[in-house]
Order: C-alpha cells, then structure tokens, then sequence
C-alpha cells in the first residue's frame, strides 16, 4: 500500500500504554461529556425559576382570593346596614365590588347595589369621583349583559337610560357638563366594545321579522336601539377629542360592514335611516370612511354590507343639508366630491362579484354570438357570491342609479366648468366598478347611459386622460401616460403610472361608444360654431343628442386609440422586454381570473374589449364619413412586412395555441410554443385588423387557405392522387344539377378538388379537359344563377344590392338547404381565390364578416327611404309624436300577401311615443335586417363556414369582402397586364403579332377588355392585388396559321392567338370570339 506522503509501507500501530489506557477518554469524548453538563445545569436553573415564578403566581393568586373573599364578606356585612344617605359608604362599597367581582359569583351582588344607586341616582353625581366609578359600573353591567343570558335585563339596561341620558344627568350639574360627563361614559364603553355587545344582544332579543321596517317588533328591541342612538346623537354636540372618530369607526365596524345579521337589516338600518331626529351624522360616517388607515387596520372592512349600508343610510334630504353647508354646485361641491371618493372605493365590492339577474331587458334579450364567446367562461364556473350578497348588490345598484338621489342629481348639473379631476375620477371609479359588475350594465344602469348622453363629461373625461403626464425622474419633461401606454411602457406601473389610466379610460371608451351607437351619420358631421361651443350644449336637447367631438377632432382620437390598442398588445408580448407581464397577457387573452386587491386582470380585459369596440365603431363610421380615410388606419410595422403571411402560415401548423387563439382553428398539437410575433400578429388580425394594410390581409387569407389546401391533399390531385370531387352537369341546369350532387350527403367535403364536365343543349360533353378553367366557368355561372333574384333566393335593394329574400318561404319549403348550398358555392369560390361578380348588400355582407347582427345605421343600405323616415321620426317634436298614429307593429308585403308583425309581445296596445321611438327605431330596423331573414342568414353563414373558415373572413370588413368576392371596380390596367404576361409557341413581346394584339388592347373599352378577361381566365375583374398574382401567368401562345379564331385555354389562363397580318383582322377576329360566349367549343 503506497501513500502520497513518500512512504511506501504501513506504520504498525502498537499501544505501550498497557490495559490502562483503554479507560482513558479521548478530547472529543471529554468536550461531549462537559456539555451535557453544562446543559444538565441550565435546564436545572430553569426549572428552578419556573417552579419559583408557578409558586409565586399560585401564593399571589391564592392571596387574591383571599383578599377578594375578605372584601367580599365585608361587602355582604355592610350591604344591609348602610345608610342611603351615606354616600360615602356607597363609595367604598362600589370600589369593593369592583376589586372583587367575579361573572358568576357576584351577580347578585351587582345588581342589589346597581338598585341602590337607582333609588338615589341625583345623589351620586354629587360625589367627587362618582363619573369614574359609574363608568366601570356600566362597563361590569356591559359584561354582564355579554355573558350571562340567564339575568333579567331590567336592571342592566335602567342603569344605562338612566346613567347614559343627558336630560337626567342635566338634572345634577349644568348642560355643558353633562354632555361632557355622558359623552366621556360613552366613549369609555365604546373602547370596551359597548356596540359590539348590542349588536350581539339585540340579534338575541329580537325575534325574525319578515321584512324591512323601522318599528321596533318588541319593546325591548326599541330600547336596545335607543341604546345605540344615544352615542350618535352626541356627535354634533360635543366637542371631545376623538369622540366623532372613535363612535362612528366602533359604530361602523360592529353594525355597517361585514355580514350583519338579519335585525341589522331589517330594523337597525331602517330606523337610523328613516329618523327625523337625525341622531346619526351622515357627513361624520363619510368623514370616517375618507381614512385609508382604518381599511388598512382592518378596523373597517371593505365590503358589500359596508357599500350597502352607506348608501341606505344616505338621508332624502341630503342634498339640501349639503346646500344648507356649502351653496356650491352639486358636481364641485366639496361634500360632495367626498362623497363620491368614498361610493367609488366601495364598489369595488361590485365589480369582482358575479351579480345575475333574472330576467334581461326585452331591447337587449337577443344575444349575439360574440357576446356569448366572451363570457362562456365565466358561465360555466360556479358562482362564489352568496345569493344573499348578490340580492344586496343588487339593491345597491338600485340605490346607485335612484334619480331623486345626491350621485344621479350631481350628473344631471354638470357644466364643463365643473369638471374638476377629482369629480372626473372618482366618477370613473363609480362607473368602472358597475361597468365590470354586469355584462348588460352599460344597457341597464341608469347612471352610466346618462352620463353616456352627456357629451360635456365624455370631452371632459378625454381631456382629462389626454392631459394625465408622469413627471420624468430626471428632470426632464413629462411623459403623457397616454403616450407611454401607446408604447406599451405599462409592464413598469408602479413607476410610470400607467395604472391611473385604466378606469377613466375603459369608462370613456364604453359611454363614448353607446353614444356614437345613437348618433347618424348627420349628426357625426355637425361641426359647431362658435356660439354653439360645446360647453354650452344640453344632451337633452329636442333635436336629438349632440356628438361629443367636432368632426375635425375625431381624427386625432381615432390615432390615438389605434396606438392605445397596440400597445395593450404590446404588454401582454412584448418584443424588446424579457419580462411580460401576465396582467395584461391574461388582459389580451380574455383569461377569466379572479380579481382580488392585487390582481386587476379582469379590468385590464374589460379595458382592451372596449378600446378595440370603439376602435371598431368609430373605423366602421369612418369607412363611411370618411373623418379619418382608408389610408390613416394602417399602422406600418404592426406586424411583419412582407413575410406576414408565412407567419401566420408557420404560427398555424403543429403550435399549441392560447383560449383566444382557438377560434382560428389552428392545430393543438404538441410542437414550439408560438413566438412574441406570431401572437401579436394573431392578435392583431383577430381584435384590429384594419391597422394592418388590405394587402396583406389577402396574402395572409391566402397563406391560410394555401395551408388548408395542402392538409386536405389539393395539389396532388394534379398528379392522380388523393381524394376529388368529380361530377358532370347540364349547362342549361346548372344550379338544380349542381344542387343535387353538390349536396352534403353527396359531398360532405367542399375542400377538395372540384372536376367539372359541362353538358351542352344537344346532350354531348363539351370539348376540353377540367384544368382548372372549366371549374372557374362553372362556378362563376352557378352563383349568378344562385343570386338571380328570378330563382326567388335573393332580392335587390333600390340600389340593385342584392340580399336574401324574406318572402323565400312561400316559394321553397327547404330554403334551408339552399342558402346553404349557396354559402358553400360562395366559400368554394374564396377557397379557390375566384372573383365572381356579386353585388351583395353591405347589411348582408356585415353579416357575413362579424358576429354580430348590423344595427340601425345598416338599414340605409337596404331601404333608404325607411331609414330618412325613422330619422325623422327621432328629430320630431315630442308633443307631435303621438299624433302619428303609430304603434309596435309594422306591415309586411311578400308576393302580394300583406300581413302585420308585431315587433314587441303585445305591441299592437303600445302607441309610440316621444319617450318610447328610440326603441321603436331600433326594432323596426332589427326586424328588417336581422328578423326577416335571420333563418336565411344562419343557414347562409353555416354553408360558407363549412368551407372557409369564417374567423379569417373576419380580419376584413364588409367592403373588403365584396372585394374579396367580387374584385375592385376598377379599369383593367393594360400596361400592368402587359407587364406580367409570358409568351410562347414562337410569340414574344417584340413579335409583329404580339405588338397588333396590344395595340387592339388598348383600342377597346372598358367592357370589351373585360369580356376579353373573361374569354382567357373565365373571370372579368382583375385580380385584388394586380396581375402580379394572377396564377397561373397571362399567356399569349401562337396558334399557327391566320384563318382560325383566338381561342383559350382557362385552366392554364393561355390565349391562343393565330398570326394575324393586319390589326383590323386581329380586332374583328378577337371581338368575334371574345364576344360569341360558345364556351368551350372554340377550344
């Protein structure tokens, strides 16, 4: 064995110690020993101190008892034979009782000398030290009521009306000294929990009530309450310090907030709040609750028996007693804004409950599909809130939007000289919290539609928020928090502040949109002059309510929710920041997360719906008024130039997607998770698609279909392989053959590749092979046949749009199935990117392209003269309504049979009038848009789905839908034709035919190159972004000899032009052919 020392053998160990040695204890050995010595010692020490501090407790307390019991004898020796008169006497017996008094044993003796002093009360104020012996009376007789239920309360509770009431104290000594005498008594008791021992007791006394009512059920409920008014009522009568802030705190925590019992409820809070005396002070309960210390403390709690109590305790005649203290107006009203700090913390307890209602306004009751998407989460989890507690928000809510209250009258007086940033944010707070409580509340809550009405508060509150600045650390100028959440600088809050947006924001964003619901067009081009500025302007006024913003300032607003948008996008995936905040991921992602004092997740969601809803609302108005244009929307650099379809291509194959991002049907297999670009660019295109220009939205529709081509093996049908649709159909016949082998149970699959052989008149198949060309022919004559408003299917709006037809269910039983035909013919189209010339109306393409059901402004396109009619009607005098004679039915004509529908249960009893033509107007234009055809539309809408997914159609809107199905109605560009066209056979750009051919081209009118179009690639419009992306290429072949006519092949989009000598032969030759619409017997 070799070691590393040098040595090269083992040392033998030998012990020359002898025997001895093993007795021997080594170092560690001996330290060990010492230790446990040591601790021996210690542990000894301390039980000597414990058993000398147990021995001196038990002698101190056995000498207690003694001492006690000696007293106690005394006191039971002396008790008889004292003198009444000897107050002296009384004294020292009351200091005995208090040394030795004990909760059983000493009951008796409590009450026979609280009888005593009853007797001769007047007495003993008259002797020095009395005040304080009478409150540690009244405290033992506090304990005594607590604990023992077996006493008679007589006695308890006559020392308290007689010891605790000033008009008997006044009796002894002067007024001012008796409020001081009973008000110090008062608030001894009250430190030691005087109102939580009534509210116990009284919840013990009082039997169940049925009902709500401020009339004592038993006597001894009166006088318990009674007990609890006296402390009150001295609030605005002394002058002790602390005493107003001490009663009302005490008051508040044991009867305003946590979950009161039932006689709290349905007696306490009645009779305090229907008090004519006013022994409680409502400004002192709203002083108190102004400090954040006692929420903090938990000496206050926070919740919706303390919102609830407030607001059932707010007095009828507040608002005069508030003008009798300060003549302000109402909205600038010190009080008042205090107030209204105070409602807006505590609905707060609102917004993070899930209050249900049982029914749903009629106007509101039909729910589109997209309101259901957002809230299908929320549905199917069980609702934490106690029915108990939801019935209570709900009278809250009721409370809130009561008009005769001091909130509802203080916005009915706003002037924009009383827009004070304390009004516009404690206001915002109140509306945020109700708008997060219900997803209806915008519709229900009288509150927030009135103030969506008010045009001064909606440009206050943008103002305010455009002026909201956070002061940079270094001295620099401000930041506008606006500004820094456009540039998603909002992961830092704490710092940059951006948090103080979320309310005024989110509540601007949804009051300014009902109102833009309400406004035409007319309206929204109003610019004022300078005598009707608007802050001047009545939201009331006869002429119908007047737009919040000049029409020259919706521009500016526009660009600035744009950017407000993107840069929520921006927070939830960031780019350029590591880490991301997972309150605005979960925001964008519509995640249902509790909130909670630290988690705001909900109202980050809540905010980014309604910024993208308005953003929406006011893009769909300008597509009309055009405040912004077309070319202001588009943000460069919102997604990836130039390679955004490949992303969206690559972020759909084999990417396990966020809940928000499966309605792309995109694959949820495993595989990477998706980049930051990728769920910006999704997110982008699925809330604000219109930022992203019209030209790449088409590249990326036509990625995806691409990538849904090759899933459903498309392209290798051109090789003889995978599956094909095959079918052979009459061109005489072509919807009712089509029809028939088209159907889903013929073909369930739509996607894939469709063969076609056209039958002529004789019966024979037409010459030519499908390559392509065939089917494009075909399916472009199958929808013209489809929409021929002759088939009965669809009709034409005055201005030859064409929608379905409301009457078709007296031409077809199964109607059904064919608009569900025809929404799949019309989806094969886009699948096979085929423009086919359909005017459709734009109602009925917004249907097609949102989830939701087009409102009254839509109605323009489809009946004009109806539309100018109904605004009429909402500009009419209000005393000449009801002279109209109109009532909640309307007349329908279909194929000669008229017949009235009602538009409301029972609306042919219910006249229209000044207060009721709102909803009149919005139900006449839902019944024609939506109701008529609404069984068409859905079985439209479900044959298009079928094919191409209808959340990509989605990303556009439905003027870009018609171009989508239709193409631009623009003149065929000859020189970009020219440019992207291919030669062959011998033909190039520079051959003497070729150069004929162009200048013929060129020579021909609009319709005549259309028809040549047609002739070459069975399509008379270009395609949406150029020739550049016509596939296959414009080609131009030689055919030989010069006697033959042109001829085409659509499949290959191939023009098979002879070599014409003369241009004159050229044009005849070319018109000939282009013109004689032999289909494909000339090929």
């Amino acid at each position: 064995m070799y070691s590393f020392e040098g040595d090269f053998r083992r040392k033998p160990q030998q012990n020359l110690a002898g025997a001895s040695a093993a007795r021997k204890t080594d170092r560690d050995s001996l330290i060990q020993q010492t230790q446990l010595q040591r601790q021996k010692r210690e542990e000894h020490r301390k039980r000597l101190n414990s058993v000398i501090k147990i021995q001196a407790y038990f002698r101190s307390y056995l000498t207690r008892k003694k001492c006690k019991q000696v007293e106690r004898d005394q006191f039971d020796d002396m008790f008889p034979r004292i003198n009444v008169e000897d107050q002296t006497t009384i004294s020292a017996l009351l200091a005995k009782i208090f040394f030795f008094y004990d909760d059983k044993a000493d009951v008796s003796r409590l009450v026979s000398i609280s009888q005593l002093l009853l007797k001769q009360w007047k007495k003993v104020f008259h002797n020095s030290g009395s005040s304080i012996q009478i409150r540690r009376l009244l405290a033992l007789h506090l304990r005594l009521l607590k604990y023992n239920t077996e006493v008679p309360l007589a006695v308890p509770l006559r020392m308290f009306e007689v010891f605790t009431s000033t008009s008997t104290v006044e009796a002894a000594m002067n007024c001012d000294e008796a409020l001081r005498f009973v008000a110090n008594t008062f608030l001894y008791l009250i430190k030691r929990g005087y109102f939580m021992d009534l509210c116990k007791l009284i919840c013990e006394k009082t039997p169940p009530m049925y009902g709500p009512s401020p009339n004592p059920p038993t006597p001894l409920s009166g006088a318990l309450l009674e007990l609890i008014q006296r402390p009150l009522s001295l609030i605005l009568r002394v002058n002790i310090p602390q005493y107003e802030d001490t009663v009302t705190t005490e008051f508040t925590a044991a009867f305003l907030c946590n979950p009161y019992p039932e006689p709290v409820e349905m007696f306490i809070l009645p009779s305090l709040a229907q008090d004519t005396t006013k022994k409680l002070s409502f400004l002192a309960l709203i002083k108190c609750l102004q400090d954040d210390n006692k929420y903090h403390s938990k000496k206050i709690i926070n919740d919706s028996w303390l919102l609830h109590s407030v607001l059932v305790l707010e007095p009828k005649q507040f608002i005069s007693e508030i003008k009798n203290i300060d003549n302000t107006r109402l909205p600038s009203n010190r009080i008042v804004i205090e107030y209204l700090k105070v409602i807006a913390r505590l609905t707060e307890n609102v917004c993070n409950k899930q209050i249900t209602y049982e029914f749903e306004d009629s106007l509101y009751s039909q729910e589109t599909a997209a309101d259901k998407d957002d809230e299908s989460d929320s549905e199917t989890e069980p609702n934490p809130t106690s029915i108990r507690e939801q019935m209570l928000l709900t009278r809250c809510i009721e409370l809130l939007n009561d008009p005769e209250r001091c909130i509802m009258v203080t916005i009915s007086q706003i002037t924009d000289n009383d827009l004070s940033e304390e009004f516009l944010e404690y206001m915002s707070e109140i509306c945020h919290n109700l708008l997060l409580s219900h997803r209806m509340a915008l519709h229900k809550y009288r509150l927030l539609y009135t103030l969506a009405f008010k045009p001064i508060f909606l440009r206050g509150l943008w103002r305010w928020l455009s002026n909201m600045n956070h002061a940079s650390s270094f001295g620099g100028s401000s930041t506008s928090l606006l500004s820094a959440l456009s540039r998603g600088m909002g992961a830092e809050t704490s710092v940059i502040g951006v948090h103080r947006l979320l309310a005024p924001l989110a509540v601007f964003c949804a009051l300014f949109s009902l109102l833009i619901g309400t406004l035409h067009d007319t309206e929204f081009c109003k610019d004022m002059d300078d005598d009707e500025k608007m802050s001047v302007l009545n939201a009331g006024g006869g002429g119908g309510r007047i737009h919040a913003f000049e029409f020259s300032e919706l521009g500016g607003l526009c660009r600035t929710l744009r950017q407000v948008c993107l840069g929520l996008i921006e927070l939830a995936y960031p780019e350029s920041r590591l880490t991301a905040c997972g309150l605005y991921k979960d925001a964008v992602g519509y995640t249902d997360v509790e909130m909670s004092g630290k988690n705001r997740t909900p109202a980050w969601s809540h905010l980014f719906k309604v910024c993208t809803h308005l953003l929406r609302a006011l893009y769909v108005r300008d597509s009309r008024l055009q405040f912004c244009g077309s070319a202001a929307w588009p943000v460069e650099g919102a997604i990836p130039e130039g390679g955004g379809a490949a992303l969206v291509t690559h972020a759909v194959h084999s990417r396990p997607f966020p809940t928000h991002l499966r309605q792309l049907n995109l694959s949820q297999e495993e595989g990477p998770p998706l980049t930051i670009k990728e769920l910006r660019t999704v997110t982008i295109l699925k809330e604000i698609p219109f930022v992203v220009p019209f030209s790449t939205r088409v590249l990326i529709f036509q990625a995806l279909l691409a990538k849904e081509k090759h899933d459903n093996w498309y392209e290798m049908t051109n090789f003889s392989e995978g599956p094909f649709i095959n079918i052979s159909v009459r061109r005489t016949h072509l919807y009712e053959d089509a029809f028939d082998k088209l159907s889903p149970d013929n073909e369930p699959n739509m996607k894939l590749k469709l063969r076609v052989q056209l039958i002529n008149q004789a019966g024979a198949e037409e010459a030519g092979v499908d390559g392509g060309g065939l089917f494009r022919e075909f399916i472009s004559e199958l929808l013209k046949s489809a929409f021929d408003p002759n088939r009965g299917l669809f009709r034409l709006t005055k201005d030859n749009m064409l929608y379905p037809n409301p009457g078709v269910n007296l031409l077809y039983d199964d109607f059904p199935m064919h608009y569900y035909f025809v929404g799949r013919m019309l989806g094969k189209a886009l699948y096979e990117n085929l423009l086919v010339e359909l005017p459709l109306a734009e109602f009925f393409l917004a249907k097609l392209c949102s989830s939701r059901e087009p409102d009254v402004h839509a109605l323009a396109s489809l009946d004009p003269g109806l539309y100018r009619g109904l605004l009429m009607l909402k500009s009419h005098r209000r005393q000449d309504v009801p002279e109209l004679g109109l009532d909640f039915t309307i007349l329908s004509d279909e194929l000669g049979e008229q017949r009235i529908d009602e538009l409301k249960p029972g609306g042919a009893n219910i006249p229209v009038t000044a207060e009721n033509r709102i909803e009149y107007i919005h139900l006449v234009a839902d019944y024609k848009l939506n109701r008529q055809i609404r069984s068409q539309c859905i079985a439209f809408k479900r044959g298009l789905a079928s094919v191409v997914n209808a959340d990509w159609l989605r990303m556009f809107s439905c003027r870009e839908l018609q171009l989508l199905v239709s193409g631009a109605e623009v003149p065929i560009d000859v020189r970009d034709l020219r440019q992207h066209t291919l030669y062959s056979g011998g033909f190039s750009d520079s051959h003497p035919t070729v150069q004929c051919f162009w200048k013929v081209v060129e020579n021909l009118t609009d319709d005549q190159r259309r028809q040549l179009l047609k002739f070459v690639t069975s399509c008379s419009r270009p395609p949406l972004l150029g020739f550049k992306d016509l596939q296959p290429p414009f080609c131009i072949q030689s055919a030989g000899a010069s006697d033959r006519l042109p001829s085409s092949s659509t499949c290959m989009n191939l023009l098979k032009l002879p070599e014409f000598h003369s241009e004159e032969q050229l044009a005849e030759k070319l018109l000939y052919a282009i013109q004689a619409g032999a289909g494909f017997e000339l090929s």
